[in-house]
């Protein structure tokens, strides 16, 4: 398995051939601020200029992936539910109206696009070898410990789909390299894994009380434990903060950034 990158018209994005289904993990989408919503309605996000860019962003995001032009979006607030919008939710940024509070979006219906958003945070694409349900999560370490995943599979048997027939798709994220917590992080870990928990965190060396977390690993031991064969998950190597280049990072910006969409499709 593999993830391979395209661009078009200065925006990037890869595909992991372990998905069966069309699907993207973007690259940097705009500039700090180019939300494709605004949750306090902020005079800057509100400009001519502003929102006409925005809606150029996703425009030429949806040509160049073979997307239609309207994506279903959440309001991400670090928990663990899954909701399943309506093919009318549907639409083009900028939003001036919020979406639901949620972390995931599941569907199995054709022809509509499911993005969630990151800037360090774990994106979790999923769908079943039939193409019949699919599913887009936002694991964040807090939607991680609040078991996200097991929320998201879920989701996916109410739609039909059996766990030995998911594919899985964990996209670029911080990497074990520089995720540094302290031991309430590896608390949380070790009581979604359990003995399973073993080589995901280690102390940080030569810093006391620091330890660095493995979050894509993670993530990818709680599929297996719900069955989703560990052949058909596929987990990108890129970390949002040793390739600021091409990525946004909320810790190395310290929250001054912009955001990645991860997106998927039946």
């Amino acid at each position: 398995m593999a993830f391979t990158s395209y661009e078009y018209k200065g925006l990037c994005w890869s595909c992991s051939d372990a998905l069966p289904v069309k699907h993207l993990f973007s690259g940097r989408l705009g500039e700090p601020g180019d939300w494709p919503y605004s949750a306090d309605r902020e005079e800057r996000w509100l400009r001519d200029e502003v929102q006409n860019r925005v809606r150029g962003i996703w425009t030429d995001l949806c040509e160049g992936a073979g997307l239609p032009g309207a994506v279903c979006f959440t309001r991400q607030v670090h928990g663990s539910a899954v909701r399943r919008p309506a093919r009318e939710e549907a639409t083009l940024p900028p939003l001036h109206t919020l979406p639901p509070d949620c972390d995931g979006l599941c569907t199995g219906e054709k022809g509509l696009p499911l993005a969630v958003f990151t800037a360090d945070c774990v994106p979790v694409l999923l769908c079943d070898r039939a193409g019949t349900a699919a599913a887009a999560l936002h694991c964040g370490w807090k939607g991680t410990a609040r078991d996200m995943i097991g929320s998201g599979v879920a989701a996916l048997r109410e739609l039909g789909a059996e766990s030995g027939e998911l594919c899985a798709a964990i996209g670029p994220a911080i990497g074990a390299c520089c995720f540094e917590v302290g031991f309430e992080v590896v608390e949380a870990m070790i009581a979604l894994l359990g003995g399973d928990a073993e080589g995901v965190w280690w102390p940080e060396e030569g810093v006391k009380d620091k330890y660095m977390v493995d979050l894509k690993e993670v993530n990818r031991r709680r599929l297996m434990q719900l069955g989703v064969p560990e052949s058909r998950i596929d987990v990108s190597p890129d970390c949002t903060i040793c390739q600021g280049e091409r990525y946004w990072s909320h810790r190395s910006t310290k929250g001054l950034r912009g955001t990645q969409a991860s997106i998927i499709m039946l």
